[in-house]
């Protein structure tokens, strides 16, 4: 039969086509006694022992020749689980196997939570769940590191926490933060103290009570009080500064607050908070950049130009006023409570007139 179709050619198999030495195909199988001899070779590989068929790059040819997962060794035991069971460390040399300590889920989600709490459109919702984590006690002092990590990508854009949209979310989530100090670094303070400034004074600053908005204008000033004034006779008494290495992130968050405030300075209850504001970092420009004392002697000449128009308003009323708003104010200024108690005293005298003039006297006198 071999003769009558010499063009077909025998079934091999792959393991065999890749070893070099096993039968050599270019060789020609057209005659009988080729096949033959072939036929006899692969008889023989096929009679030989099954450590004569493993290639030499040691074991399974391709994928095909893989044995299945479920494939159960000479042990009963299926060889995915045998291997990988002799693959653990101490495995059969009597050792016992230490298990791995559990993965702490803030320290795995933490980079996730960093890069989307830095997105504005995410903000509000990562925010929320930072906030849940906090107060359910999640966050411990063995990951409050890479809770910081998360806190930290948030105000990677500064002003962002300008935002209508955005204020409560940050309020809410940073002071959680600050007044869980203890659960961070020790070396975390002066990081929380900055956010203290940063985010919950500057947010304390976007209000329409003027009460609220001159007491944060006047905790920023008492931080403006600590870096040095340009003249050493402007200096308060027992002024005291800020290491000179700690003041450039302070320098920062001030100027930021003081721009808020600025920003109130169409109202008229929040002129005068923002002039005495605006005097006291006049003062100490030096401690920033070129392009923030540009921006605060801007600051300067507009309260000036407005504080002159003001005065020049009052005294043009004043000038303009009529003979009766004259008196009015006149009696406005008046000690009217001198001039009461003076003439009750004059009436006390005149109680022993009798009359009419004795009865109203002794009426006003009690």
């Amino acid at each position: 039969m071999a003769s009558a179709n010499p063009s077909k050619r025998t079934w091999v198999p792959r393991v065999l086509k890749k070893r070099p030495n096993a039968f050599n195909v270019a060789a020609g199988l057209s005659s009988d006694n080729a096949l033959g001899s072939s036929c006899e070779k692969l008889e023989g590989a096929a009679a030989a022992p099954a450590t004569a068929m493993v290639p030499e790059w040691g074991g399974q040819a391709d994928l095909d020749d893989l044995p299945a997962d479920d494939e159960e060794d000479a042990c009963g035991e299926p060889s995915s689980k045998r291997a990988r069971t002799d693959a653990m460390p101490g495995a059969g040399s009597g050792k016992a196997v230490v298990a791995k300590e559990p993965k702490d889920e803030i320290i795995e989600a933490a980079p996730r939570l960093a890069t989307h709490i830095a997105t504005a459109s995410k903000f509000n919702k990562v925010a929320a769940m930072a906030y849940s984590l906090l107060e359910s006690g999640q966050v411990t002092r063995k990951n409050a590191h890479a809770f910081l990590m998360v806190l930290e990508a948030g105000l990677g854009e500064p002003k962002q926490l300008r935002r209508k949209e955005l204020r409560v979310a940050y309020r809410r989530l940073y002071t959680a933060a600050c007044d869980r100090e203890d659960l961070f670094p020790p070396s975390a303070a002066q990081t929380l103290q900055l956010w203290r400034v940063h985010v919950l004074l500057q947010l304390d600053l976007y209000t329409d009570d003027n009460f609220q908005f001159s007491r944060a204008a006047r905790q920023v000033r008492e931080w403006l009080e600590k870096l040095p004034c340009i003249y050493p006779a402007l200096e308060p008494a027992n002024a005291k500064h800020m290491p000179e290495g700690d003041r450039q992130p302070w320098v920062e968050v001030i100027f930021d607050c003081i721009e808020v405030a600025v920003m109130h300075y169409k109202h008229l209850w929040a002129k005068t908070t923002v002039d005495i504001l605006i005097r006291a970092v006049v003062d100490r420009r030096q401690n920033f950049s070129q392009v923030q004392q540009a921006t605060i002697q801007e600051w300067n000449a507009m309260c000036k130009g407005q504080k002159i128009q003001r005065q020049q308003e009052h005294a043009r009323n004043v000038k303009d006023q009529t003979a009766y708003e004259k008196k009015e104010a006149e009696w406005n200024s008046s000690d009217i409570k001198k001039t009461q108690n003076s003439w009750a005293k004059d009436a006390k005298n005149a109680v022993n007139l009798g009359g009419l003039d004795a009865w109203a006297a002794k009426q006003i006198s009690n």
